[in-house]
């Protein structure tokens, strides 16, 4: 997925002002959302996302250093900052947004550090973390729209691509690739294709909260799979966690990198 010249060297400024603003160093810029994942609608904001560290004194202080910067510089585009140190505290509960930054296909900025930590963090994936996440989230927006007669596309796509990701979990006992057409190469049963395409059509030429008409076999597929899934998800045993202390070792070492 491309973004345009435009709106590419929009957003790397925007990330060079919020380095010298806050005195930062951006690791890592990418895009998240359905831009990432390949399917945007005509009014489609900008979701930039990053990964920064601060000067090394700031992780020395009493006070709190700072975790998240948010800056919002216009009506079509957010960005959301994690410091390293927030970040591979949430590697370590093996939380999936952390995995999905690192495989975004869309970057705006990286830097060698980036690749040391990238290196390090699959070996954090938990499986049933991963699913509980993704299956909690398609229950949660199933549930906003599950008894209406229309469904916005966005909202149709989001609840396919976490059940899509849930079953490569599944299959592949790794981390599911953010581009939704992998996902379904990868596992979408053939006789659900024809109607999948028809809201990808769709979702790509209307405004992103439009209600359209529902798909009856998609809709018994996400129900239940979301049964199915959640079954095998209980099932598997909880998985020892690692020791932090290879987490620590790597922010240290890109810490004093800086």
């Amino acid at each position: 997925m491309m973004i345009d010249k435009t709106h590419l060297e929009k957003i790397q400024e925007h990330l060079k002002d919020i380095e010298l603003q806050h005195e930062i160093r951006i690791l890592h810029a990418i895009e998240s959302g359905s831009r990432a994942w390949g399917f945007p609608s005509p009014d489609s904001d900008y979701d930039v996302r990053f990964i920064y560290v601060q000067k090394t004194e700031c992780y020395l202080s009493l006070d709190n250093e700072k975790e998240q910067l948010e800056y919002y510089p216009d009506s079509e585009m957010d960005i959301i900052g994690w410091d390293l140190k927030k970040y591979l505290k949430l590697v370590y509960k093996s939380n999936s947004v952390t995995f999905e930054w690192a495989n975004s296909p869309i970057v705006y900025k990286t830097t060698p550090e980036w690749n040391i930590v990238k290196e390090k963090i699959p070996l954090y994936f938990n499986e049933r973390a991963g699913l509980h996440h993704y299956l909690g989230e398609a229950a949660h927006i199933l549930h906003l729209c599950e008894d209406k007669n229309s469904i916005s596309y966005k909202k149709y796509l989001y609840i396919l691509r976490v059940i899509l990701a849930s079953r490569y979990i599944e299959k592949h006992h790794n981390i599911p690739p953010m581009l939704f057409e992998e996902l379904i190469a990868d596992n979408l049963p053939i006789d659900l294709e024809a109607s999948l395409r028809e809201v990808l059509t769709c979702k790509a030429q209307v405004q992103e909260n439009d209600q359209n008409k529902r798909f009856s076999d998609l809709d018994v597929f996400i129900r239940d799979e979301l049964q199915r899934l959640k079954a095998y998800a209980n099932s598997l045993k909880c998985r020892d966690k690692l020791a932090s202390e290879e987490l620590s070792k790597l922010l240290y070492s890109v810490i004093m990198r800086r």
